[in-house]
């Protein structure tokens, strides 16, 4: 690890992989690319890690049902009584005609008081100044949502409990689902993404009434990257790390993540310092005093840690190693493979959402009389 703490920072990784795999010079850019490949896609999918586990919020809208709304058998067009005011924001939702047995998207706007619809309005029967429902179930979810957690984690909460609206499969939704509004939805499902590339998220039955739902959820961590552009000045026991004009970009790092002089140390030899507070582009301050002699026009690097317990970090330096050793045909792949189930089997006792370390009570709650 580092000289002065137990985070293993990006560029570290990356580097120590290196030197671990006698990977050549120029070879970082494919490192860089196992190193958040491991981290983003195969360390979230191995268990349901409780530190990548984070809760929101969602509000459900409210129906619209003012006055009523009229349209012959097979239009794409219905229009609704003067009372009524269609806005753009009811693109996309549904319509739910009273007496009619179907389920209508509006697609467009037609005026003030019309819309489009799809498909065409279907049955036997014309609608003549009929009560209806427009509501809307789909909801946009958090930029980094990847999954519920395996029992569901949209959250109603219903005479001061809480009650998970549980997540159904395809072929429970289209025997079960049910498109007249309610004040509590019953279930839910993942159904595509929205044009910003965020998770969606539909209700049933639709909701009545407006109202605000949490929801847990697994993330999808953040690809990690570095700054290195410019160079920086700090003198010896100072916090304000000084950029030189122009040339270094700060505002591409977050606070959290960490600084170092690359001339004092790279790879395991490293030492870095936490960033509290980014001022702009040639100006920001660490968490704690420099603590080598001040530099002047140094290099430097700027990358976040992994954002997961300090203990899992050994995880992403051991499974990059499994791909980088298998690239090579290298004798150590099989050291590697053991090393990575070490982390991992440690990994699970402490921050599995199932807590295999707490005291157990009776056999029934053993691990190996559950697993």
């Amino acid at each position: 690890m580092a000289k002065n703490q137990v985070e293993i920072p990006f560029t570290e990784l990356v580097e120590r992989a290196q030197d671990l795999s006698r990977e050549r010079p120029n070879a970082e850019p494919k490192i860089r690319g196992i190193v958040n490949d491991f981290y983003t896609r195969e360390l979230p999918r191995k268990e349901d890690w409780n530190f990548f586990l984070v809760s929101s919020a969602l509000t459900l809208i409210e129906q619209y049902a003012t006055g009523t709304v009229s349209a012959n058998t097979g239009d794409t067009t219905v229009t609704f009584s003067s009372d009524v005011t269609i806005t753009s924001s009811m693109v996309g939702r549904i319509l739910k005609i009273t007496g009619n047995d179907y389920v209508y998207r509006i697609t467009s706007m037609s005026g003030s008081t019309g819309a489009v619809i799809t498909p065409p309005l279907s049955g036997d029967q014309n609608i003549t100044t009929q009560s209806y429902a427009i509501s809307q179930p789909y909801y946009s979810l958090a930029a980094d949502f990847d999954r519920f957690p395996k029992n569901g984690g949209l959250v109603n909460y219903l005479g001061n409990s809480q009650t998970i609206i549980p997540e159904k499969p395809y072929q429970e939704w289209a025997g079960d689902s049910i498109y007249t509004t309610t004040n509590d939805p019953q279930y839910c499902r993942i159904i595509g993404q929205d044009t910003a590339g965020n998770a969606l998220l539909e209700v049933n039955p639709p909701p009545k009434i407006a109202k605000s739902l949490r929801y847990d959820y697994f993330i999808r961590p953040k690809i990690m990257r570095e700054t290195t552009a410019g160079y920086v000045t700090i003198e010896a026991g100072s916090t304000i790390v000084v950029g030189s004009a122009n040339t270094t970009r700060f505002n591409e790092a977050t606070t959290g993540d960490y600084f170092r002089v690359d001339a004092l140390g790279t790879g395991a030899d490293s030492e870095w310092y936490r960033i509290i507070a980014i001022a702009n582009n040639s100006s920001l301050t660490l968490q704690t005093a420099f603590g080598q002699s001040g530099v002047s026009s140094a290099s430097y690097t700027i990358c976040p840690a992994p954002q997961m317990p300090s203990k899992m970090h050994p995880a992403i330096l051991y499974g990059s190693l499994l791909q980088l050793a298998a690239d090579q045909d290298d004798q150590m792949i099989q050291g590697y493979n053991i090393k990575l189930a070490e982390v991992l089997s440690d990994g699970k006792r402490m921050y599995k959402t199932r807590h295999y370390q707490q005291d157990i009570h009776s056999d029934a709650e053993d691990y190996f009389y559950r697993r």
